[in-house]
């Protein structure tokens, strides 16, 4: 965790703002970059250097939609500064449509799940007024901003249910069956406050296998950062044991390069998404380490 941090903090620009390639005076802060790197050291209570100034970096950037939206505001809430979101961002956050594609079976069923699941997140957050306005009294009514808000009725998006159920076989989600698609629909339904099928963790532990913790698919052995986060995440929404943890643990390590930060997979080129990654997988799998880092 040290040797991220210390990562990490090598990332951030003069401007307040991360960037992940940093070489012979390249100097390109993003939001994306700035996001993890926040997100990444917040995890384990390490302050960001400069935050004053990564709020301001965040805060100057033009609204471009969905990525936009997500990686500005819940940047801003890590850093504790979410008076910062303008009434621009709230709204177009507001207005964002959480649309259902005319079949299942054409749809990219990873990107939809994706888009999903940060469209609820944000609104969810950070407007809570589109959950259920019409049922909510009183003086926060017409109170618009980032507060917290309740998880909103399982009735709300009864569409979304109802489409990502349509999208489950064999105790999975996907065109094909697959961890992924299957972390991220276990992760709208915990927004939505929905109940996993049945067989759903049945299926996940069908997919505990050593060496390296986790499946992909039931015949795909990808080792790979991603496999090990969506492994650990859907264990931890399922109330799951998970049968080979220093295994995962081993694993999840043999990402990190010699730098600090964490990559997609052992000797490749490390980033800062993957370190946040990373970092999210050990903090699910060793708990304590969140209370230790501090």
């Amino acid at each position: 965790m040290a040797r991220a941090a210390a990562y990490i903090r090598t990332r951030q620009s003069p401007s307040g703002g991360f960037c992940f390639y940093r070489y012979g005076g390249i100097d390109e802060p993003n939001l994306g970059d700035t996001y993890y790197a926040v997100a990444g050291l917040r995890l384990f209570g390490i302050e960001v250097p400069n935050a004053r100034k990564t709020a301001d970096f965040v805060s100057q950037a033009r609204i471009f939609g969905l990525t936009y939206l997500y990686f500005c505001s819940f940047t801003l809430d890590h850093l504790g500064l979410a008076s910062k979101i303008s009434e621009e961002t709230l709204a177009a956050i507001r207005n964002l449509p959480v649309a259902v594609p005319e079949g299942a079976a054409s749809v990219d069923s990873s990107g939809w799940l994706e888009s999903v699941r940060k469209t609820i997140r944000l609104q969810q957050r950070f407007t809570p007024l589109t959950f259920g306005s019409s049922t909510r009294q009183g003086k926060h009514a017409q109170t618009p901003g980032p507060v917290a808000s309740e998880a909103p009725p399982e009735s709300f998006h009864p569409h979304v249910s109802e489409f990502v159920a349509g999208l489950m076989k064999r105790g999975g989600f996907g065109v094909r069956s697959n961890l992924w698609d299957a972390c991220l629909a276990l992760g709208i339904g915990a927004l939505l406050g929905l109940r996993p099928p049945e067989d759903m963790a049945a299926f996940i532990d069908s997919l505990q296998q050593p060496p390296i913790g986790f499946l992909m698919t039931p015949r795909s052995a990808v080792a790979s950062l991603d496999v090990a986060y969506a492994g650990a995440r859907c264990a931890q929404i399922l109330g799951l044991a998970v049968r080979y943890h220093e295994e995962l643990i081993d694993f999840t390590l043999s990402c990190q390069s010699t730098n600090g930060g964490f990559a997609h997979a052992p000797m490749a080129l490390a980033n800062l998404e993957f370190t946040y990654r990373g970092l999210r997988t050990l903090a699910i799998l060793v708990p304590e380490s969140t209370q230790r880092a501090t």
